[in-house]
């Protein structure tokens, strides 16, 4: 395909703030400016205070880093094959390096993020205004999104540092959770009580930890006491209780006793309800509890299959949505017939010398991989002689069992 054709054919279009005007619909609901959710606990809830959460931070960190380390391709399909194209200029942007300032993996991952803690991952594709060539990818930070708008069956994106709307063919957009399909809504919108009660429990270990388990509690007394004394005494175990240090050590005398009334660590069941924490991130991030840390209910014999449904359920998913854009946004018209993005999720799969060696070893016996192909994925180099399919001696097809009886007799 000529540079100018190709030009003509790339879906790069620049739209001023005026072509929009009318009736031009907002979408967002003004759900990209910064919003906190308070909870029943009186926490404050949003990405930035659940990153608080070791577990929050862990799922965002974990599926963040499976999508951004995935080998990741452009393909052509001829007929029943299908080939990699390393020349095609998408496939060095989206495998090596999207921009100037970050690698692949800096870039999906940064994407990535966006998409799990703000509901929405963006990107801006800068194209040559000749060739009509994508040259890179310009990520954009969840709060330079100012809304997104539909007219006339097309989106527009408004973006902080953009002049102009942008069309939608020219931005990426991973959204997460979404109810029409355009924008996503960040988890932390719902997951708002659940989170505020996880991160009540860490303000509540801290405070006992600092205050070495006193947190409140009355003076009892055997005599009457005027307002004036009680005072007097409450401020001064008050002040002897929580001046901080390592020895507090207060005195009561004439048959006073100090009754603590507020639940210390134990009581309060603490442990567990972290482990309930964990449990609760883990559901609404959709990952396997052990890809966290959580590993109560793992065992030798389940970590594997595990592991495959993480690759699955959870991973597969977010890959799909990656593949998709690039398929419609990177490619002329007439490539996305046969040109396709591929996130090889078969990636994370990771086994013993063993199994892997059984695998490999059945593979090449029955005609699934050639010898050579099984090197390539180890990184050996090709040998001659090894690019043909094996077949198993005594495997035959009918036609070819009667083309051995009728040249036997």
């Amino acid at each position: 395909m000529s540079l100018v054709l190709r030009a003509l054919q790339s879906p790069f279009h620049s739209f001023s703030r005026s072509a929009t005007n009318g009736d031009n619909k907002d979408l967002t609901g003004g759900i990209f400016s910064m919003f906190a959710n308070l909870s029943k606990s009186g926490q404050v809830v949003n990405y930035q205070t659940a990153l608080s959460l070791s577990a929050v931070y862990n799922a965002v960190d974990q599926i963040s880093n499976d999508i951004a380390k995935l080998p990741k391709g452009v393909f052509e399909k001829v007929g029943k094959n299908r080939f990699r194209k390393p020349e095609h200029p998408v496939d060095y942007l989206i495998s090596k390096r999207p921009n100037a300032m970050m690698t692949q993996f800096s870039f999906h991952k940064a994407l990535m993020v966006s998409a799990l803690l703000r509901g929405n991952g963006i990107a801006v594709i800068k194209r040559n205004s000749y060739t009509g060539f994508q040259e890179s990818f310009d990520f954009i930070e969840p709060d330079n999104l100012n809304d997104i708008r539909k007219k006339d069956g097309k989106l527009y994106y408004d973006i902080k540092g953009y002049r102009n709307l942008l069309s939608s063919e020219d931005v990426i957009h991973i959204p997460g959770f979404s109810f029409n399909g355009v924008y996503g809504i960040s988890v932390f919108k719902y997951a708002t009580q659940n989170l505020g009660a996880a991160l009540s429990s860490e303000t509540f270990a801290d405070e006992n930890f600092k205050s070495k388990g006193l947190l409140a509690g009355i003076i009892k007394s055997d005599k009457a006491l005027k307002p004036n004394p009680k005072t007097m005494i409450a401020d001064a175990m008050e002040h002897r209780l929580s001046k901080g240090g390592t020895h507090n050590i207060g005195v009561l005398d004439e048959g006073m006793d100090f009754m603590p009334i507020t639940a210390n660590a134990q009581e309060a069941s603490l442990i567990d309800w972290k482990k309930i924490s964990t449990t609760d991130v883990a559901r609404w991030f959709n990952i396997a509890p052990h890809k966290i840390k959580h590993l109560e209910n793992a065992t030798y014999s389940n970590i594997e299959q595990q592991s495959l449904e993480h690759g699955s359920d959870t991973i597969a998913p977010w890959a799909k949505r990656v593949e998709e854009e690039y398929d419609y946004k990177l490619f002329t018209e007439e490539e996305r017939i046969n040109h396709y993005v591929k996130i090889n999720t078969n990636a994370l799969i990771r086994t013993d010398i063993k199994t892997k060696g059984e695998y490999y070893g059945r593979s090449i016996n029955y005609g699934w991989h050639t010898r050579n192909e099984i090197r390539n994925l180890e990184d050996y180099n090709s040998l001659d002689g090894l690019d043909e399919p094996l077949t198993p001696a005594n495997t035959l097809t009918l036609e070819q069992i009667e083309k051995q009886f009728k040249d036997e007799n």
